[in-house]
């Protein structure tokens, strides 16, 4: 057995450049995300409850994106949207660079999270586009280990310029953003995929079948999927907890060690590095529904482990916390490639982009709700935004379990993707 395939990997002959690019791409991401809120605050002196007011407004103003992608992904392709997503960026960043007025910053975030809301579902459908049959949720899989390993480089980096530069090198972080921007869209833009020639003796091609012109109304259509995009909304919520909720809770409402989050934070993401080839491997041929599942109830026993995580007590907590984030984790495992591959195989081809658009809509609600719903409910009790999150989760078997009847069977299982 080939070790690619021991480990989970997929076929990535004559896809090398689009790999880099999504290295490349996490990378410049890794460099600024851990900082975004400190840039606006430190290198353009704005006051930080006005730097929160401005990421909330940008988010919100950002959330028609991911739909607005849906229709250009399935008229132009997956690949232009990428380059464009890509584009874009590159001059917001470089933007960053040249105004301190709240109200162009404003603008200039909202046009960066709408080229991360274009970007995302064009990624995915390109994904969609290149994998072999089979092999998708090996490509998902192997994306996000990726992205996790180029943002944990990118961060490491981006510290290294913050103490050594102070303001400057906040201002080197953002441009090497827009430079990791620009480099990725070169990728993308000068790969083509391997032409496989015709047989000499292939028969004329039969004229195309005109395909009808459908939108969002068709989508909306599928019950099937509306059912899907009420789970996706629940795991977006689920993975959010990791960055919004976890530090707060442990440092503030649990009174332990400020270092604990981190060491938390590092065992998630080398988990993820090192085992989400080979789990998704691992479930590729069980039905996806089912995996959700499971996904789903791991997610629960997870957050009933931090909810019970005892105040003050620093050893017996943190072990406990380990315990609940190595659970976390196994969902994660689970769930992230499954239900990008979930989606793509309920989608007709000529409306995927649309598909993929309503699931990033979904991870923008989700991204505006996170913040603050899990901060109210951590004031009226500890253990609340846990227990909230775990109740979701079961809602989510409970669906998912009768979608597990409804989906069309390309859907159910990857060895029957087209």
């Amino acid at each position: 057995m080939a070790l690619t395939d021991t480990l989970g990997l997929p076929n990535t002959r004559g896809r090398g450049p689009l790999i880099v690019a999504q290295v490349v791409d996490a990378l410049g991401t890794g460099l600024f995300l851990p900082f975004a809120v400190v840039y606006f605050h430190a290198a353009k002196g704005i006051p930080l409850t006005t730097v929160g007011l401005m990421l909330s407004a940008a988010a919100l103003l950002s959330l028609p994106a991911g739909p607005l992608a849906g229709p250009m992904i399935d008229r132009f392709g997956p690949r232009r949207v990428v380059i464009a997503g890509n584009l874009v960026r590159v001059l917001t960043f470089t933007g960053y660079v040249f105004t301190d007025v709240p109200w162009q910053l404003v603008l200039l975030v909202t046009l960066t999270l709408a080229g991360d809301s274009q970007f995302r579902p064009g990624a995915a459908a390109l994904v969609a586009q290149v994998a072999d049959d089979g092999q998708r949720a090996r490509w998902y899989a192997m994306e996000r280990a990726l992205r996790n390993v180029a943002l944990g480089a990118g961060g490491l980096l981006g510290s290294v310029l913050v103490t050594w530069g102070g303001t400057a090198g906040y201002t080197g972080v953002v441009a090497l953003n827009a430079v990791s921007f620009l480099a990725a869209s070169a990728l993308v833009a000068t790969w083509h995929p391997p032409h496989t020639p015709a047989p000499l003796t292939a028969p004329a091609p039969a004229p195309a079948p005109a395909v009808k012109r459908a939108g969002y109304k068709e989508v909306l259509a599928d019950r099937a999927y509306l059912g899907v995009l009420s789970t996706v909304c629940v795991f977006a919520l689920c993975d959010l907890a990791l960055t919004v909720l976890l530090s707060a809770y442990v440092i503030e409402a649990r009174g332990l060690p400020s270092w604990q989050p981190g060491v938390l934070f590092a065992i998630n993401t080398v988990l993820v590095m090192l085992t989400q080839t080979m789990v998704a491997k691992a479930v590729e041929h069980h039905r996806r529904p089912r995996v959700l599942q499971v996904a789903a109830v791991l997610w629960a026993v997870s957050f009933l482990i931090f909810a019970a995580v005892p105040e003050g007590s620093a050893g017996p907590a943190f072990a406990a916390l380990v315990v609940g984030m190595v659970v976390f984790t196994a969902a994660e495992l689970l769930q992230a490639p499954t239900s990008s591959a979930l989606t793509v195989a309920i989608a007709p081809e000529h409306l995927r982009g649309r598909y993929l658009g309503l699931e990033e809509l979904m991870w923008g609600v989700a991204k505006v709700l996170a913040p603050v719903v899990f901060t109210w409910l951590l004031t009226q009790g500890p253990g609340l935004p846990w227990l909230a999150l775990g109740a979701c989760c079961l809602a989510a078997v409970a669906v998912l379990n009768r979608l597990s009847r409804a989906l069309p069977a390309r859907a159910v299982r990857e060895t029957v993707d087209a």
